[in-house]
């Protein structure tokens, strides 16, 4: 064990099979498990991250036998072992949870405090709220959340509530979080919902889909009277869609190997039961007809642009339309003319770019709610479904058995917890900063499109084959475009391809891409620079622009970075310190 142990202690286990015991000792990133007694041989010695750690909770039985014991049960999802050879196994994560017997003292009330002091502890370790030099937890933690998921029944092939429930629920059910769950029913049903809703009600907005349903939430939020402090609502995203950039972003972000499917919703579930969060870029986009929106991902012209759009018929083939669509349009490969035009913005620094997420602060004491209910919580196809009515504390069955996944008994007894989130920053309902129109923050780098561009900007033009501009490490789950990138750096990562490449040089740069490699070297006609804000003007009369992969409107547009204007959901915590 390479760290100081915080906690050090001996317990039982549930369910007692053959009455063993085991030692435990938790550190600030693990829980080391040692079997002791009977045949400490029989067993392996574990090891639990806390980063696979979702949920921890003091538990009571029911039985007579039991009385006096007191229980707390550690939930986690460590990642499934790669197996070698030419036939992979599954990949993703799998459930390990762990339920351990407090049984020193005589009297109930003393081993409920010693359980309750362990799951504190680890809560606060997963939820990055610093510990006193003893370990012990502050008065006064982080409520469980309310969270809103909303999601699009049609994405991930049609599989994304089946997705949902089969590894998000459980998850955040045993990690104590409170949801409402609402399919949406078409187009743009999620950015009406949160242009009404009230959103003192919630923790946070999660959306269950790929970044089209994410970019839906945040320009309904904008559309907000009150859209400033809307921003101020915490952000999640769980990829059950076929354009998962963000969440690639978030998986890179946390420093986990690069991941698709079912292996990266899992990741991106783990990270938001730990809840930390990051201030996120959003660019504004103005078109020529004067339409305003806001990306957090990307604007494309051209190649990428065409792949996207075009790929749409093959969607039922989840995030292989994209391998087929860069085929086909490789195959067929078109130049564009226009002219580009950006402000530059400073390179960043040289090194391994830097990550700072930003843990979640505690706020003033409020009401305990009430513990989460059994599984399904509350799945609703029409809107939001209301709260529950406040349940008596649930106790542990007396049956030699664990608690199945989904089915928590007595996640209750967690006295002193605080509402989450709050933060200097201010709440919904605040209003927005002075200077700032409604409808949105004001544009001060750009001019009106029909005048010309300041004389500080850089302008190009010619005939190209794609203009991308990416504020985000990936382009999509596979594709890592921009491995400087953060959430939070104020710079549009500008890039262009001239036309004149070979569609050989062009496979190899998305190649590159896709192994996370430096691409573009040796490719005369690639162009990358870093910007605060840059106007596209096409030149040629046909062709698609779309902003986080959504088309919009054709013919010039104009865009500008804000600087940490929303928060996102990324879950990865600094190691929080001890407080003395």
């Amino acid at each position: 064990m390479s760290e100081e142990p915080l906690l050090h202690g001996e317990f039982g286990a549930h369910p007692a099979a053959g009455g063993a015991r085991y030692a435990l000792s938790l550190t600030r990133t693990e829980l080391h498990v040692q079997r002791l007694a009977p045949r400490p041989e029989a067993e392996p010695r574990a090891v639990l991250r806390l980063a696979d750690v979702v949920g921890c909770h003091t538990l009571r039985s029911r039985a007579p036998a039991l009385a006096a014991a007191a229980f707390f049960a550690v939930y986690a999802y460590p990642p499934r072992p790669r197996p070698r050879g030419p036939r992979p196994g599954p990949r993703g994560r799998q459930r390990a949870a762990r339920t351990f017997r407090v049984d020193q003292a005589p009297r109930y009330e003393d081993n409920r405090r010693l359980a309750d002091k362990w799951a504190r502890a680890i809560k606060c370790l997963v939820l990055g709220v610093a510990l006193s030099a003893d370990a012990e937890a502050p008065a006064v933690l982080p409520r469980p959340r309310r969270l809103l998921l909303l999601l699009n029944p049609f994405g991930g092939r049609g599989r994304a509530l089946q997705w949902c429930q089969s590894h998000v629920l459980p998850m955040m059910a045993e990690a104590g979080i409170s949801f409402n769950l609402v399919q949406t029913e078409r187009a743009n049903h999620a950015r009406e919902l949160v242009t009404g809703i009230s959103l003192a009600e919630w923790d946070g907005i999660v959306t269950l889909s790929g970044d089209g349903l994410l970019f839906e939430v945040v320009n309904g939020l904008m559309e907000r009277r009150d859209w400033a402090a809307a921003l101020r609502m915490p952000l999640g995203i769980l990829p059950c869609g076929s354009g998962n950039a963000l969440a690639g972003a978030v998986n890179f972000h946390a420093g986990l190997p690069p991941a698709l499917g079912v292996e990266l919703l899992q990741n991106c579930a783990v990270l938001l039961c730990h809840g930390a969060l990051s201030p996120l870029d959003l660019v504004s986009v103005t078109t020529a007809s004067g339409a305003r929106c806001f990306s957090f991902l990307s604007v494309a012209w051209g190649f990428v642009s065409d792949v996207d759009i075009e790929s749409e018929k093959y969607r039922h083939m989840g995030a292989a339309r994209f391998t087929l669509g860069t085929a086909v349009r490789l195959a067929a490969l078109h130049t564009y003319r226009g002219r580009l035009s950006y402000l530059p913005a400073p390179e960043p620094p040289p090194g391994p770019p830097p990550r700072r997420p930003v843990a979640r602060s505690v706020t003033a004491p409020g009401p305990l709610p009430p513990p989460p209910a059994p599984l399904p919580r509350a799945v609703s196809d029409l809107g939001l479904c209301p709260e529950p009515e406040p349940e008596a504390p649930r106790s542990l069955p007396g049956t030699p058995e664990e608690p199945p996944p989904g089915d928590l008994e007595a996640l209750a007894e967690a006295p002193g917890e605080a509402p989450w989130p709050g933060d200097a920053a201010g709440t919904p309902g605040d209003a927005p900063p002075p200077g700032d129109a409604p409808g949105g923050p004001v544009d001060d780098l750009l001019v009106p499109l029909g005048q010309p561009v300041p004389p500080s900007w850089v302008t190009l033009e010619g005939d190209f084959v794609l203009v991308l501009a990416l504020y985000q490490t990936h382009l999509g789950a596979e594709l890592l475009a921009a491995p400087r990138a953060r959430f939070d750096e104020g710079v549009i990562h500008l890039c262009y391809v001239r036309a004149g490449v070979s569609r050989a040089a062009l496979a190899r740069l998305l190649l590159a891409m896709a192994r996370g490699a430096p691409w573009g070297r040796g490719c005369p006609q690639l162009g990358r620079v870093p910007a605060r804000a840059f106007r596209l003007e096409p030149l040629t009369p046909r062709g698609v622009l779309t902003v986080d992969g959504e088309r919009v409107e054709y013919g010039p547009l104009q865009a500008q970075i804000h600087r940490g204007l929303a928060r996102l959901l990324t879950g990865a915590h600094p190691r929080p310190p001890a407080t003395p």
